[in-house]
């Protein structure tokens, strides 16, 4: 088979990017969680878990339907082989097609609440809340299954090489999509982990709380820390200045994977503590138009 050219890019959407039940990390993963979004509503996580590898898939397969001319009806086609070259830098053995397989089924079995938003009309409100699926449909090799139960014959995990996987984006998500999106540099999420990757996504999708700071085209963010922010970044020690210190350390991974952020730091602030973030507005993700997108791409 030709070599495939290197990922560039990934996307996601700007709710998705915020919402509090990605289990990121290696903590134990629940198939049901609730936590304070931003906006201090609760948001729910209901018959999957949403995890590290849930997480990055949804950004490869926003990336692919952009990549397939952005289909209304948000039907996408791909290969395990090809997913599992862009998520582990190598051709996916049996285990790791169990493990992709596991989490595209996660994306389409979990129900999401997503609180104060009208997925239908794009209302906001305090009162409103939306369950929704993330994915609608999959249709795949039923081989897959037996590799992930170990029950397939080495010697037939290659013939899945060329096997085409369908997953339809649900109508809410492709709706989204359409006013607007969020594009990630694909090698920087690569290098990221745990609690520095799920803020890195946060941060992303935080671009209208960032203020000029008057000083080369710098922006900054500061952020009271509590334990509903904590727990949306999945950061659950029982002591708070555990998880203090693991935020910290993670503010400092992305300061050193992503040129944009010149410093996310912890500091004290009266009797509690902020995260302040600062970073090169010209070089920061934000959610952009689809046409916007489309343009840069075909210039």
């Amino acid at each position: 088979m030709a070599s495939l050219a290197a990922r560039r890019t990934g996307m996601i959407e700007s709710n998705l990017a915020l919402f509090p039940g990605w289990q990121v990390g290696v903590q134990t993963q629940q198939k049901r969680i609730a936590r304070r979004d931003l906006l201090g509503a609760i948001a729910r996580a209901e018959r999957a878990s949403l995890g590290e590898l849930e997480l990055d898939a949804l950004t490869w397969l926003t990336q692919e339907w952009f990549d397939q001319g952005s289909p209304g009806e948000g039907v996408i086609q791909f290969t395990w082989y090809r997913l599992g070259q862009d998520l582990y830098d190598r051709e996916p053995g049996g285990r790791e097609r169990g493990l992709m397989q596991g989490a595209i089924d996660n994306l389409a079995a979990a129900l999401i609440t997503l609180r104060c938003f009208d997925v239908l009309s794009g209302d906001r409100s305090a009162t409103l809340r939306s369950k929704v699926h993330i994915l609608e449909a999959v249709v795949d090799h039923e081989d897959v299954l037996s590799i992930r139960d170990g029950d397939l014959e080495p010697g037939r995990v290659g013939w899945l090489r060329d096997d085409t996987v369908k997953v339809k984006l649900a109508d809410w998500l492709i709706s989204q999509l359409l006013d607007g999106l969020i594009v990630l540099d694909w090698q920087t999420q690569r290098q990221l982990g745990g609690a520095a990757k799920r803020l890195w996504y946060y941060l992303a999708a935080r671009t209208a709380g960032f203020v000029a700071s008057g000083i080369d085209n710098d922006e900054r963010l500061t952020i009271d820390l509590d334990a509903d922010f904590y727990a949306s970044l999945n950061l659950q020690a029982a002591r708070e200045r555990d998880n203090r210190w693991a935020l910290a350390r993670a503010g400092a991974r992305i300061a050193a994977a992503d040129r944009a952020y010149r410093s996310i730091e912890v500091n004290r602030a009266g009797s509690g503590y902020q995260l302040r973030i600062v970073r090169a507005s010209e070089d920061a993700p934000r959610s952009r138009p689809l046409a916007e997108i489309d343009l840069e791409a075909g210039s």
